[in-house]
């Protein structure tokens, strides 16, 4: 069940970064993509839910995306711990929009 609420929640946020970048969405590799996604999930699953919900997402911009995925470069994905992966996108996801 956990599981299936991270994904829609998830699923939900792409949706509206998609449709605020409009064309600048394609510009966008699926491996950036993927990337973005699983930096969301693990955002997601650390951050509180109320905050989660004023999180400006339906504003995000595509260099907000790149702000988000730059977060990943600075980091090893595989050794570090959604937690300290989430501190790390706070920091970026309270400027999006």
């Amino acid at each position: 069940m956990f599981q299936l609420q991270k994904e829609k929640a998830v699923e939900q946020v792409i949706e509206k970064i998609r449709q605020n970048i409009g064309s600048e969405w394609k510009t966008l590799s699926t491996a950036d993509v993927h990337l973005l996604e699983r930096l969301l999930q693990a955002a997601w699953v650390n951050t509180d839910k109320v905050a989660w919900e004023k999180i400006r997402f339906n504003t995000c911009s595509k260099e907000d995306v790149q702000r988000i995925l730059s977060v990943a470069s600075g980091i090893d994905l595989e050794k570090t711990s959604q937690h300290e992966v989430a501190e790390e996108l706070e920091k970026v996801l309270a400027t999006v929009g």
